[in-house]
């Protein structure tokens, strides 16, 4: 299959090469050369017309029989980090996340049942509501503590003449809040009142007498601030996060607890039933490369729409689609979804559940299936994709004498050493 040389320019001037990592032992390479060699010594002479448009068809079809190759290899081995990354994995996040602290750790759980019966809570103190435009306080310097399980941090809040209500909220706000002692103030306005609200970042029941993670207490005598206002007033006391893990009750001050020091789990509300936590596949990993093998598939499909058949003309439709055709079921059935007009399409739950069930696993296991069947279809592609474009016969080989002239014979078999191979 004699090829003007002029296809070479066209390669280095108008095809950026694709980077690949593969690399070829002398033996692999033995054995392309072995393979072009007997095909061309059958290969009769022909006279094409490469137009850049051809040319391109050319390159993008063993390009894409290649990735199509490369991408379905690393399915076979369960070795592969597909098949043996874990992650975390929860049948309700919306009740219960987590992560893995420890990926490797051999102590990680396989399986957990978690029900939620209560969640750890903030306490919440709300002041009480006045009149937002009121004088409640004298004009001086009115001091308080806020006593936490940690500090007693001091504040001094200044009242001057024509200071309402409202401003002397907004300061006890911004005096707290700029202290960062883990209670967090906000004002709350309701019409014409107003009152301040006060959160604690921590959660769960303290051992203290009061059961309770902050109050106020006034400093010095007569009209005090905390009084006057209730600062006092506890909305909601804290709570313990009530669990059972595999029927085993457990109480904790947090709703973000660690198990084994290798798997983080967070709680974020009650449960109606048994959440099952614990690892499963990877299946970014799987869902990415089988988007890779899509991807090089439907761009073969994609240029055999391009391929105008005649005489003599291989039809790339007919051998692409003839590769997966026998395991259609079967990759439907792990999210390989063939549509009608014959393209792939990757169901990401599909994919997800059929890792998990170990079907996707099984399925692909058998390297001597479908690997082996993808290998052979790709062969064609890669050692003559000029089989599927429009080309006109010169003359046929002396089948008395047929030559091993590989290289005369097939100007395009360099590619196969290239950076493309």
């Amino acid at each position: 299959m004699k090829v003007n040389s002029s296809i070479y320019n066209h390669l280095g001037s108008n095809t950026v090469p694709k980077k690949r990592t593969t690399t070829h032992k002398s033996s692999e390479l033995k054995a392309i050369y072995t393979k072009m060699a007997q095909y061309n010594k059958s290969s009769p002479l022909y006279m094409l017309n490469l137009s850049d448009n051809k040319q391109d068809q050319i390159i993008n079809i063993k390009e894409s029989a290649l990735s199509l190759r490369y991408s379905i290899q690393s399915f076979g081995n369960p070795d592969d980090d597909m098949y043996s990354k874990k992650v975390f994995s929860s049948s309700d996040n919306s009740v219960v996340s987590g992560s893995l602290k420890k990926p490797g750790a051999a102590n990680i759980p396989e399986s957990l049942d978690i029900e939620i019966e209560t969640l750890a809570t903030q306490q919440v103190n709300m002041s009480k509501f006045v009149k937002s435009a009121d004088f409640s306080l004298v004009p001086k310097e009115h001091r308080f503590t806020l006593e936490t399980l940690n500090t007693s941090a001091h504040f001094g809040i200044t009242v001057d003449k024509g200071d309402a209500n409202i401003d002397i909220q907004s300061k006890i706000v911004n005096y707290v809040n700029n202290r960062n002692i883990g209670i967090n103030a906000s004002l709350i306005k309701e019409g014409a009142n107003s009152a301040v609200m006060f959160t604690s970042a921590e959660t769960g029941k303290p051992a203290t007498d009061d059961g309770l993670l902050f109050s106020f207490t006034p400093d010095g005598a007569g009209q005090n601030l905390v009084n006057v206002f209730e600062l006092n007033n506890v909305k909601s006391k804290p709570t313990n996060s009530s669990f059972s893990i595999n029927g085993n009750k457990h109480i904790s001050s947090s709703n973000h607890i660690s198990i084994n020091q290798a798997i983080e789990l967070d709680f974020h509300k009650v449960s109606n039933g048994p959440v099952k936590v614990g690892l499963a596949a990877d299946s970014a990993q799987a869902i990415e490369q089988l988007e890779g093998f899509a991807a090089a598939y439907n761009g073969l499909m994609d240029l055999s729409d391009n391929s105008v058949s005649q005489i003599g003309t291989r039809s790339l439709s007919t051998d692409i689609s003839g590769i997966l055709s026998k395991y259609k079921a079967d990759m439907d059935s792990i999210g390989m979804v063939t549509g009608e007009d014959g393209r792939l399409s990757i169901d990401k739950e599909l994919v997800k559940k059929s890792l998990g069930s170990g079907e996707f696993t099984e399925f692909f296991s058998n390297s001597e299936t479908i690997a082996t069947d993808i290998e052979n279809a790709t062969n064609r592609l890669v050692l003559d994709p000029i089989a599927y474009v429009n080309k006109t016969i010169v003359s046929y080989p002396n089948a008395s004498n047929k030559l091993n002239n590989t290289y005369t014979q097939s100007l395009y078999s360099g590619l196969m050493y290239n950076n493309y191979a």
